[in-house]
């Protein structure tokens, strides 16, 4: 018999995060159209990196957040999966006690612009890739982590 040996904070981080992933879910259904606030680059050239947080989508929980960016990489990159991308929307939890940011799940395209042959990959907590922007010139991730941070927790 195999018992869970795990600190009760991992055991309430893991519940909390999957009540933010439930909780933006939700949200999701009742939003409607997405509303893409351009962080570094322009969303209409596609040999630009490019790095866009959907106003609509955050949701916030306990020291967790839930955002959806969106990705435009200047030249072709390889994901985490081995596979080619040109561009990405990605489902991303903010950690603020950490300061630390993951993906949950990657919608990748082969073409820039959100264009192209679609692949999905989800991660679990436990293998949730760092939200890095590698090789980006003007690296936005620590300024996407601290506007995550700074949205308040709604009073219910």
């Amino acid at each position: 018999m195999t018992s869970d040996r795990r600190p009760a904070w991992i055991i309430r981080l893991r519940a909390g995060a999957a009540a933010l992933v439930c909780a933006a879910a939700a949200c999701n259904a009742l939003a409607g159209e997405s509303m893409w606030l351009t962080v570094v680059g322009d969303s209409g050239d596609a040999a630009v990196d490019t790095v866009e947080v959907d106003a609509t989508s955050a949701v916030a929980f306990e020291s967790m957040r839930l955002v959806k960016l969106r990705v435009n990489r200047a030249k072709p990159r390889t994901g985490f999966d081995g596979q080619p991308y040109r561009s990405y929307y990605s489902t991303a939890v903010v950690d603020c006690t950490e300061l630390k940011s993951w993906h949950r799940t990657l919608s990748l395209f082969e073409q820039p612009l959100w264009r192209g042959k679609l692949r999905i990959v989800e991660y679990t907590e436990r293998d949730g890739r760092e939200v890095a922007f590698a090789d980006m010139e003007a690296n936005p991730r620590d300024r996407l982590i601290k506007a995550a941070c700074s949205i308040a927790l709604r009073g219910g």
